[in-house]
């Protein structure tokens, strides 16, 4: 009768003994203990070795694996599986061999050896399987806390990762991004990015293998926009081919917008700067008109008071009434040519004192009156013809009385200088009901401006004129203002005709 055979469907654990107890042994202790040897279901029963203080003796001693230094007690385990012998011993093996029963394995030290080897670089396999594991969840944790938005993009731009806070700015899911183009994701284009303008960052790190960086405008929806700082660091192979590119956005649309306001009141605090130096040049030509205006009705002062001087003393003590009347005559121009005197001084004094910057409404055609007084005996002196046209009931503009008033100066003073040999000055004011807008117009005779000059008119330190009469920061300066009243300036001129300023400013609400 055929002998049977069962099938063992569960395979039970070796049972191990080991005969040496050196370093060798207690390797394979330590790796079994640790589980590292995945594919080796076994266990260590015993271990023999004629040195009780060998390493791996001790270790199996202190484990409570049964310990002997005389291997034939092997013989009395029961359901033992497999020897290895470690001590390498020919003559040990050969006993063993010999004496061992005859289902029991053994293992001899080359082949132990072999087994050793594998049994450690499976370890090792696995030590690195799990430092890449631990690696890869680091990495990928890192990748999704991070708060700047993070996409991995092939060398073809192929987006093929992106973190939260990527997909959070683009409003897209990982599915709307993942297998796209990067410039289709960001941009919402389908041409790739280029140009001086619009740099690659991505095209760069991969031609040069090194990190690069770019500012872009990436709009995350129709009314958001956002200001990025786009770095590219490139990740090579083996080979030192680009295999992919991590691209980072960092937003600065805050930090840029700070520095915009920082330049912003730093041109703000310049333009107060060139409005006062204006200022004081123009004052210092109205102290030079005034001076020659105010001289003449002090000079009628003066004789009129001499004549009522000499009048009083030929009257001896009385006067008739023709004599009174006309000392009351004289009384009244002394009264008139002080007034005038005394409005001169107000007005300049108005005109050059400082007052900080204060918006409110202001009545045009006073300041058109004003101005005039101001420099009506100049305008006489000049040989320059005033011709005024204000309109009536125009209604107050919002903004600063003194510059609104220097900036109109500033334009009359440009027209009078244009017309060194006399001419005609048209000043005019009107009110644009359509437009809310009250307009006002300085007209010369002058020389004009040239063609080619029009458009440059208005840059600081830019002028026409010699250097002795002003270093061109006239037309800068009341371009500035205007453009700060949220007004508008515009010039006709043609040369050898003349020359006409238009000013418009919006009409108060207040």
């Amino acid at each position: 009768m055929a002998e049977e055979k069962t099938l063992v469907t569960t395979e039970k654990p070796l049972k191990i003994a080991i005969i040496g107890g050196g370093n060798r042994c207690r390797r394979i202790l330590n790796l079994l203990e640790e589980g590292q040897l995945t594919h080796l279901r076994g266990e260590v029963v015993a271990v023999a070795d004629i040195n009780p203080d060998a390493p791996g003796y001790r270790l199996a001693k202190e484990k409570g694996i049964f310990t002997t230094q005389d291997y034939t007690d092997f013989f009395d385990l029961p359901e033992l599986d497999l020897v290895i012998e470690l001590t390498g011993n020919p003559q040990l093996l050969q006993d063993l061999l010999q004496r061992k029963p005859r289902e029991l394995r053994v293992i001899d030290l080359p082949m132990s050896r072999i087994c050793e080897d594998l049994l450690c670089m499976e370890a090792t396999l696995q030590d690195r399987e799990r430092e890449i594991s631990f690696a890869r969840n680091a990495l990928q944790k890192i990748f999704s806390v991070v708060r700047d938005p993070i996409m991995v993009i092939r060398p073809d731009r192929t987006i093929v990762d992106a973190n939260d806070a990527l997909l959070q700015s683009v409003g897209l899911d990982r599915a709307q991004v993942i297998g796209r183009k990067c410039h289709e994701v960001s941009h919402r284009s389908p041409e790739v990015c280029g140009g001086p303008e619009h740099a690659c960052p991505l095209r760069e790190a991969i031609l040069k293998k090194e990190s690069a960086h770019a500012l872009h405008e990436h709009h995350g929806s129709e009314t958001e926009t956002h200001y990025y700082d786009v770095m590219a660091y490139p990740l090579t192979g083996d080979a030192g081919d680009v295999e992919l590119v991590v691209e980072i956005w960092r937003d600065i649309s805050s930090t840029l917008q700070q520095q915009v306001e920082e330049k912003t009141r730093k041109i703000k605090e310049d333009l107060a700067r060139l409005v006062n130096e204006d200022k004081m040049i123009a004052l210092g030509k109205l102290v030079a008109s005034a001076v020659h205006e105010i001289n003449n009705p002090i000079a009628a002062i003066h004789t009129f008071s001499k004549v009522m001087l000499r009048m009083v003393k030929r009257a001896e003590g009385g006067m008739g009434r023709e004599e009174l009347k006309e000392m009351e005559g004289f009384l009244e121009l002394v009264a008139n040519e002080s007034k005038r005197c005394g409005d001169i001084v107000t007005n300049l004094l108005s005109f050059s004192r400082h007052r900080p910057i204060v918006r409110r409404p202001v009545q045009v055609n006073d300041v058109m009156e004003r101005i005039v007084l101001l420099l009506k005996h100049k305008m006489e002196l000049q040989k320059i013809a005033l011709e005024t046209d204000f309109q009536p009931g125009v209604p107050s503009v919002s903004g600063d009385l003194n510059q609104i008033q220097q900036t109109i100066m500033n334009l009359v003073f440009n027209a009078m200088e244009a017309m060194p040999s006399g001419g005609r000055l048209t000043l005019r004011t009107r009110f644009d009901s359509e437009k809310h807008r009250v307009t006002i117009e300085v007209r010369d005779t002058g020389h004009g401006i040239p063609e080619e000059l029009k458009s440059r008119i208005f840059e600081p330190f830019f002028s026409t004129k010699s250097h002795d009469k002003g270093v061109g920061l006239g037309l800068a300066v009341v371009y500035g203002i205007i453009k700060e009243h949220h007004g508008e300036i515009d010039v006709e001129s043609k040369e050898g005709e003349g020359t006409c300023f238009r000013v418009s400013f919006p009409v108060s609400h207040d």
